[in-house]
C-alpha cells in the first residue's frame, strides 16, 4: 500500500474552552486532491490551519494528536508553538513545504514582480538569475506569464480577482512546496475566474498534494480524487466519512453523507 504523504491521528483543536473539531483521523496520498466538504463551522478551515502550524499564531489555541507530512512530525516538541526561538527554522521550512492559499486573494500591495521576489529572498534565494527563472516558471505554471509579462512592475492590486488568486498560487509554487492547502480559493471569484482557477488546481495534480476546502459539491466532484465530510455533532466538528469521490457521491456509507451529497441536509 502507498504510504500516506499527509496523515493525522486523533487530531483535536481547541480555541480556549471551545473544541473546534476532535479526533480526526485522515490521510492523503502524494499527488492526490482531497476535498473537505461540510456545512460552515464544522472545522474544515481550522483543520487546514493545523497542517502548517498557522494555529500557532492564535492565542489560547491548542492542538492535540499527531500530524505527519512526509517524514516530518509536525507537532514534534522541537517545533513547539511556545518555544519558537530554536524551532523557528523548522516552522519556516514547514510552511515552505506546505503552502496556504486563502479564500480571498491576498497579494502584497507591491508590484507583481515584488510579490514573487519577496518570499524567495526571505527563504534565502539571492541570485538574480535564479529568481528570474523561478518567477517566470511559476507564473507560466499558473497560466499568468503571458498576461502579465509586460507589466511585471505594476501593482498586483490592479489585477483582476482571478489573476490575483493565480498570482498567490504562483507565489506559493515559487518556494517549491510539496503540498498546497486551499481554503475555498474560488468562492470570492466570478464564475469565469473560478473556472480558470479550478482548471489550474486540477493541472497541479500529481506534481503536488492538494487539500481544498469547498462548499461547492459539484466542484468537489469535478476535481477531487477523494472527499472528506466534516459535520458538527454535539457542538464539536467531526470527520463523518472519507473515501474516493465516486464512493462518497454514489455509494456513501453514512446517512449524513448521503443526506448532504443529495442536498437533503446542509
Amino acid at each position: 500500500m502507498t504510504e500516506p504523504f499527509i496523515q493525522t491521528e486523533n487530531l483535536t483543536l481547541q480555541y480556549g474552552q471551545k473544541t473546534a473539531f476532535a479526533n480526526v483521523n485522515l490521510s492523503v496520498n502524494a499527488g492526490e486532491i482531497l476535498a473537505l466538504v461540510g456545512p460552515s463551522g464544522c472545522g474544515k478551515t481550522s483543520f487546514l490551519s493545523c497542517l502548517n502550524r498557522l494555529t500557532d499564531m492564535i492565542p489560547h489555541c491548542r492542538v492535540k494528536g499527531a500530524i505527519r507530512i512526509g517524514s516530518v512530525e509536525v507537532l514534534n516538541a522541537k517545533t513547539n508553538a511556545f518555544a519558537l526561538g530554536a524551532s523557528c527554522t523548522q516552522l519556516i521550512a514547514l510552511r515552505r513545504q506546505v503552502g496556504m492559499i486563502f479564500q480571498k486573494p491576498n497579494p502584497f500591495p507591491l508590484s507583481i514582480w515584488k510579490n514573487m521576489e519577496l518570499p524567495l529572498r526571505e527563504h534565502g534565494i539571492r541570485k538574480r538569475e535564479e529568481i528570474d527563472t523561478i518567477i517566470e516558471t511559476s507564473l507560466q505554471d499558473v497560466g499568468l506569464w503571458d498576461e502579465v509579462k509586460d507589466r511585471l512592475h505594476t501593482s498586483a492590486l490592479a489585477l483582476s480577482g482571478g489573476q490575483q488568486q493565480r498570482l498567490c498560487i504562483a507565489r506559493a509554487l515559487g518556494l517549491q512546496p510539496e503540498a498546497l492547502l486551499l481554503d475555498e480559493p474560488c468562492s470570492a471569484l466570478d464564475p469565469i475566474s473560478s473556472g480558470i482557477v479550478e482548471d489550474l488546481i486540477t493541472s497541479l495534480r500529481q506534481r503536488y498534494t492538494l487539500i481544498i476546502v469547498t462548499h461547492n459539491l459539484a466542484q468537489a466532484k469535478r476535481i477531487a480524487d477523494r472527499v472528506a465530510l466534516f459535520w458538527v455533532q454535539d457542538g464539536v466538528g467531526q470527520l463523518i466519512e472519507s473515501g474516493k469521490v465516486e464512493q462518497i457521491f454514489d455509494a456513501p456509507q453514512h446517512p449524513l453523507t448521503a443526506a448532504y451529497v443529495t442536498g437533503a441536509r446542509g
